[in-house]
């Protein structure tokens, strides 16, 4: 009975990945059980130096295919954008930069250490990286040549 208990706080984990908080139950002995309640990190406001990773969302994608009317094009842009992407983040791993990733719906507020805010909205793009140097507005970098904007843009 006790080695089935001990699984129950990492089911309950694992059940409430995908829910706005997460639960853990710690089964102290076999009288009291306490409930955990931490909420997830909010990725719809950005308030530090980051680079947000933009993927496109399922609606994007379909877009994208209808505009497309070629599947050699679509694939084409495609694997284009997952190369670049790919490398992107490969440099922005090696500066160990902080990274927030998104889907390319909604918008996303960025708020600087003046307390200014930008609100920038991401339905539109298909794949991309922005930056924001938490002092100055986000900028869309060029993921084709990540490294010379990440450099000029989060030095400032």
């Amino acid at each position: 009975m006790m080695k089935t208990l001990k699984y129950i706080p990492l089911l309950l984990l694992l059940m409430a990945c995908h829910q706005q908080q997460v639960k853990t139950t710690i089964v102290t002995d076999s009288t009291k059980v306490v409930t955990k309640v931490s909420s997830p990190v909010d990725t719809n406001l950005i308030t530090q130096p980051c680079a947000v990773v933009i993927e496109p969302s399922i609606k994007l994608i379909d877009k994208v295919k209808k505009r497309h009317q070629n599947k050699e094009d679509y694939n084409t842009i495609v694997d284009d954008n997952v190369y670049y992407m790919s490398q992107s983040e490969h440099y922005l791993d090696s500066v160990k930069a902080k990274k927030v990733e998104r889907d390319s719906e909604g918008a996303i507020t960025f708020k600087t250490l003046r307390g200014q805010t930008y609100v920038m909205k991401l339905d539109t793009i298909f794949f991309g990286v922005m930056l924001f140097n938490g002092k100055g507005k986000p900028i869309m970098a060029d993921i084709t040549d990540l490294q010379a904007d990440y450099q000029k843009y989060m030095k400032e």
